[in-house]
């Protein structure tokens, strides 16, 4: 049997960013939340994204390392989740999201009042971004 070079499949979203306004009701304050879910979901268990958040000077920086699974062995069905919560964000930012594979996908988002809109997303892009948490 001839061996060929493996192709690897190409999904067009592998996830979606929801990066949008929360009120935190215990601290009576608003906050930025940043929300990553995989598109494909699990039937064995509730991953959980292994992701590191970085926001500096008008930057925000999501590196992906994978996935973790659960420590609990309950079975459960869903996709992989990452959330943070970072204070109240004001202005123009970079998104930037990467992954292992050093790929890396750029949005403009600016942040006015209670409202986050999506200035610019890359053409080819393997993550979908979202503000609000019915699109998410």
């Amino acid at each position: 049997m001839k061996k060929g070079k493996r192709i690897k499949p190409k999904f067009p979203i592998e996830y979606r960013l929801l990066i949008g306004r929360r009120y935190k009701e215990r601290e009576g304050k608003n906050v930025t939340l940043v929300a990553l879910r995989t598109i494909n979901e699990f039937t064995s268990f509730h991953y959980e994204i292994v992701a590191s958040l970085e926001v500096s000077a008008q930057t925000i920086r999501l590196k992906i390392h994978g996935l973790r699974a659960p420590q609990v062995t309950i079975p459960g069905t869903g996709p992989a989740v990452f959330r943070a919560e970072h204070e109240l964000l004001h202005g123009l930012y970079t998104v930037s999201v990467s992954k292992l594979e050093r790929e890396e996908n750029v949005f403009s988002v600016r942040f006015s009042g209670d409202a986050v809109t999506v200035e610019s997303s890359p053409r080819s892009k393997f993550v979908e971004i979202v503000t609000s948490e019915e699109e998410w």
